[in-house]
């Protein structure tokens, strides 16, 4: 089987748009061992960068301090995460 990206179109409350893509299993992996620390927790410090340059492609290029509030950095990463984990 080949790779193929899923998109998806995600909507923070404050009312920003922004298109989530998926990665290749192994650079999902890495996403993972990068963002967690050795207990497993996800380090948010490194996480949420990885999300922003990997996962949310549309508007591309973000960075943390980019974001108004913690609130939607938080919210925005918490959903690139879940569709990466699950492609939903």
């Amino acid at each position: 089987m080949t790779f193929k990206p899923k998109t998806k179109e995600f909507t923070s409350t404050a009312g920003n748009e922004y298109t989530f893509q998926n990665v290749p299993n192994s650079k999902q992996a890495e996403i993972i061992d990068i963002g967690t620390g050795l207990q497993g927790k996800i380090l948010n410090s490194r996480m949420m960068p990885q999300m922003l340059e990997h996962v949310v492609v549309v508007p591309s290029g973000l960075k943390m301090d980019e974001f108004e509030t913690w609130e939607e950095l938080e919210e925005v990463t918490t959903a690139a995460f879940n569709f990466l984990r699950t492609g939903q």
